[in-house]
């Protein structure tokens, strides 16, 4: 799949305002793929299609990860905002082909994992940064974002986890795994 018909497949499927975020990913992907030396091609494919569910029905998305193998539906249930990445990745997969990279990229866009890939910390990040994006101090996770990627994940993955525990809301189980791992890749001690 290429960028152009990955872009023409988001601006049919998702509404104005999904497909302006979705744009602005993509294109905070592209550079952030230029500046830790990853696919850009792979970058700006998976920035288009990293909502690619957003709008899919929900009743339709647990069923699409029932189906598959990449998570126990019971671990998510109650994280309803999640789902769109994990159906997402599927969707990409098996209805349009992509390659794991681009899939594994899509699927883990909103949690992160655990061993995440350069290209699914490059779209996680993205997703964060994007221009559209106002989440209070940006400035520092935008500027870490290109200089130390892994400590930009570590960051963001801490600020996620933050909100969700302030506002009492589920925590998906790969945030807490993705939490964990990048605690000791960036700080191998345990101390940051």
């Amino acid at each position: 799949m290429t960028v152009e018909s990955a872009r023409g497949l988001a601006k049919d499927m998702l509404s104005d305002e999904r497909f302006h975020h979705t744009e602005c990913v993509a294109a905070s992907a592209v550079k952030l793929a230029r500046s830790h030396a990853e696919d850009i091609q792979k970058a700006g494919v998976a920035g288009y299609l990293h909502d690619i569910a957003k709008e899919f029905d929900k009743s339709d998305l647990l069923q699409m990860i029932e189906r598959s193998d990449i998570i126990d539906v019971d671990e998510i249930r109650h994280c309803a905002p999640v789902w769109h990445a994990y159906g997402g990745g599927i969707y990409a997969k098996e209805t349009l082909g992509v390659d794991d990279d681009i899939s594994g990229a899509v699927m883990c866009h909103t949690t992160g994992r655990a061993g995440m890939t350069k290209l699914e910390k490059i779209i996680f990040l993205a997703d964060y940064i994007s221009e559209d994006r106002d989440f209070g101090d940006m400035d520092d996770i935008r500027i870490l974002a290109y200089e130390k990627l892994d400590l930009a994940v570590l960051m963001v993955i801490e600020r996620q986890i933050t909100h969700l525990v302030k506002h009492e809301r589920y925590i998906d189980i790969n945030m807490i795994r993705a939490y964990n791992d990048f605690l000791l890749t960036v700080a191998p001690t345990g101390e940051k």
